[in-house]
């Protein structure tokens, strides 16, 4: 348990950074013509996908026991690791 609380904590951690990207990412998104918008839609798309997955397995994780442990600490640092490469990219590719 003393496992999965110190991971949880870890988890928050990483939901605030990804708050500030997602907010940097608004603001850009809301200076943009639509046009420019709408040719990184599947981008912008990619990024919602990889979050929902994110939090289906934060979801997960708080439902297991620490047995499961090892394998839901590695699904969710790859899906984290996947969705702050799409908001990153997504960032980098907006003018």
């Amino acid at each position: 348990m003393y496992l999965t609380q110190n991971y949880s904590e870890c988890i928050l951690g990483k939901v605030e950074h990804l708050a500030s990207r997602v907010h940097l990412l608004k603001n850009c998104l809301g200076k943009q013509k639509v046009s420019v918008k709408l040719e990184h839609y599947w981008e912008l798309a990619q990024v919602r996908r990889t979050f929902a997955e994110f939090k289906w397995r934060v979801e997960q994780f708080e439902n297991d026991d620490d047995l499961h442990f090892n394998r839901d600490y590695q699904r969710i640092e790859v899906t984290w690791n996947e969705l702050m490469q799409a908001v990153d990219a997504l960032l980098t590719a907006l003018p």
